[in-house]
């Protein structure tokens, strides 16, 4: 659950700084210009002729009956602020209850502190916590607490009346009265979702004006910081241009990889056409080789036919010599027809053995001429080449797969490589941060004594005397001590002269080292100054 937050301040003198502050007549730094439309200062309707936050006070005061003359250094108003945290006014808004919220306050503020007394209530949405400032008139009706030695006087002077208004802001901010308002302030904020704050607590306020001050320390230590780190950051610019051009290089490589395989892919197709004429041509081979088998069922046909051919030459010969008895039996009468029967069948047989002789020489050759078509030079040439192709395709597509391998490989390790050092550097603007917060939280004095330390280092001041310095007390340096002048890279006698470190007063919110009460190097000035003019007038008087 959300806090209501109640803090009520006293605007000093005319209340001129105030107003401008709530009119919003001057751009405070923290507030956004382009929100401010969003602001409201309709919740008062200041009187006919007032124009103002600054008229609408002293209209209250010029007719309020007062008895009293306004002291000089009296409050005039007071600066009722009301707001939360940021989460719960912006649920608030988001559900449309941010006006209802406001109103309540002014509403709350009126039944506390008077009607008449709320003179003014403006409601500021440009900044980053939304809040409501309600203008209060301190006036009092209740008698005048009299002091002790008002109580105790002798003498008596004629008084005004007790129950007249008056102007006290003291009978307002009792503190009774200001642990009443948070309880009733707490009590009217229920509805919104807002609790009443801790009971006790130590939190503070803290005012515009402080919060300004640490905002610009902050402020300097970040911009120091970011002078630290600019040798680092160009250092990693340097190492991530150094980065950008190994890429640049792995990209031409790539590129040329790709064309690589471009081409591969080419000479593969190539290839792929040259594999299949060779497979037309072994087509073609396979077709003749058909031709030549039916060559050679044909050939055997012929063949079985001259066995065919054998066997009844020799059932004629079995017959012949069959009937040779009765031939020789016949010869006599026959003979001369026998002996030309015997040269006819000697020429038949030497005819038919030179036939069979010449076939098988002719089947010799068709068997030798078919063995040489399948087993010819050419066609083991042709193979040999089919093969030495299919092997340097797959070396180049095992080249191409290795070459990628590597370059992922290397692109991995560079983004790996470019992550560590992201992270690194990363990590040493946490450190720097943290250490800065921790020294701003627990040694908040530290910061504003550094550039003071730096003077002391510069002119190489012992660490001792410097952590004596620290304590900012005038101190006096013994005879003939001397201290290193960095702009005339010299030691200069600083004997007997008051050393102290204590705020600039060209700068508030830093310590720095004086001598003589002025800053060191101006110190240094003025010697050598007064040195060189001493010397002038010596040479001059001669």
């Amino acid at each position: 659950m959300s806090y209501a937050v109640l803090h009520i301040m006293k605007a000093s003198g005319s209340c001129t700084a105030i107003a401008r502050h709530i009119e919003r007549s001057t751009q405070p730094d923290n507030a956004h210009v382009e929100l401010r439309y969003l602001n409201r200062d309709d919740f008062i309707k200041y009187p006919d002729g007032v124009d103002g936050l600054g008229e609408a006070i002293q209209h209250r005061l010029d007719h309020a009956g007062l008895t009293r003359k306004i002291g000089k250094n009296q409050v005039l108003a007071l600066n009722v602020l009301m707001s939360s945290d940021g989460d719960a006014l912006r649920r608030l808004a988001d559900e449309g209850r941010l006006d209802d919220w406001a109103e309540s306050s002014v509403r709350w503020a009126k039944e506390t502190f008077g009607e008449e007394n709320v003179v003014g209530a403006h409601l500021h949405m440009d900044e980053q916590t939304p809040h409501l400032h309600v203008t209060v008139v301190p006036i009092v009706t209740t008698e005048r607490k009299k002091k002790a030695s008002e109580s105790n006087a002798k003498k008596r002077y004629r008084t005004k009346p007790k129950d007249g208004p008056r102007l006290s802001a003291n009978d307002i901010m009792t503190r009774e009265n200001l642990v009443r308002f948070q309880d009733t302030y707490a009590e009217a904020m229920e509805r919104f979702g807002l609790e009443r704050g801790i009971r006790g607590s130590e939190a503070r306020h803290v005012d515009q004006h402080e919060y300004s001050r640490q905002c610009q320390i902050k402020k300097k230590d970040l911009e120091q910081d970011v002078a630290t780190l600019a040798p680092e950051k160009e250092q990693l610019d340097t190492e991530t241009q150094s980065l950008e051009k190994r890429k640049t290089e792995l990209e031409r490589g790539n590129r040329w990889i790709e064309k690589t395989i471009v081409e591969s892919k080419v000479a593969n197709a190539k290839i792929v056409k040259e594999n299949s004429d060779l497979e037309k041509r072994k087509t073609e081979l396979e077709e003749s080789n058909s031709s030549l088998a039916a060559s050679n069922t044909t050939l055997s046909n012929e063949k079985k036919q001259l066995e065919a051919d054998k066997k009844k030459v020799a059932s004629e010969i079995a017959d012949i010599e069959a009937d040779k008895s009765k031939l020789i039996e016949e010869r006599s009468t026959y003979a001369e027809e026998a002996e030309a029967a015997k040269i006819e069948k000697e020429t038949a047989l030497q005819e038919a053995a030179e036939a069979k002789a010449q076939r098988d020489a002719n089947l010799k050759d068709v068997l030798s001429n078919l063995a040489n078509r399948f087993t010819g030079n050419k066609t083991k040439k042709l193979e040999t080449e089919l093969a030495e192709c299919r092997e340097e395709i797959k070396t180049l597509k095992d080249r191409a797969e290795e070459t990628d391998k590597t370059h992922r490989n290397r692109v991995w390790d560079l983004q790996q490589q470019l992550d560590r050092q992201k992270k690194q550097e990363e990590s040493i603007v946490r450190g720097h941060q943290e250490t800065k917060d921790l020294i701003q939280r627990f040694f908040p004095g530290v910061i504003s004594a550094l550039p003071a330390i730096r003077d002391c280092i510069e002119v190489k001041m012992s660490d001792n005397l410097i952590t004596a310095l620290l304590d900012g007390k005038p101190r006096s340096f013994k005879t003939g001590y001397t201290l290193y002048d960095p702009n005339e890279k010299k030691d200069v006698d600083v004997g007997d002269v008051e050393v102290q470190i204590k705020r600039d007063p060209t700068d508030d919110n830093n310590f720095r080292l004086h001598l003589g009460g002025k800053r060191v190097f101006q110190w240094f000035k003025e010697k050598w100054q007064s040195l060189k003019q001493t010397v002038k007038n010596s040479f001059r008087i001669r």
